[in-house]
């Protein structure tokens, strides 16, 4: 996945601005937690089985 962020830093010092994703949709966000979620929620795939693995 490719994501494109618009970054700006407000005068309070925060960062503000935009994150777009391959699929075109604008994301914006206002501060670096805001900006944390919007990542998050872009990275999360469609919801599916549970992976298995061997235990350790």
């Amino acid at each position: 996945m490719r994501v494109t962020l618009d970054l700006v830093r407000a005068r309070d010092g925060r960062l503000e601005g935009t994150a777009v994703a391959d699929g075109g949709a604008e994301h914006p966000f206002s501060g670096t937690l805001e900006l944390l979620r919007v990542l998050e929620d872009l990275g999360d795939p469609e919801p599916g089985p549970e992976p298995t693995g061997s235990p350790r």
